[in-house]
């Protein structure tokens, strides 16, 4: 799988520039929220990050035979 990069404004120069794309919709949807994380107030951090991170590990324990 090739990543692709599609450019964006950081805040600041502190967040990238640059966002990866899985070419997996069920990825890049959980991977999306975490653009808005800078404009976010640090107490609402941790509930994007376990979002991403419960996302992702969906992504991971699905069975593939079920998409197809």
């Amino acid at each position: 799988m090739e990543n692709t990069r599609t450019e964006s404004a950081g805040a600041a120069g502190s967040w990238p520039s640059v966002l990866v794309t899985t070419q997996d919709p069920a990825v890049d949807a959980a991977l999306a929220a975490v653009r808005d994380v800078p404009a976010m107030p640090t107490t609402e951090h941790l509930a994007v990050y376990t979002a991403l991170h419960d996302g992702l590990l969906a992504q991971l324990n699905a069975d593939l035979s079920e998409e197809r």
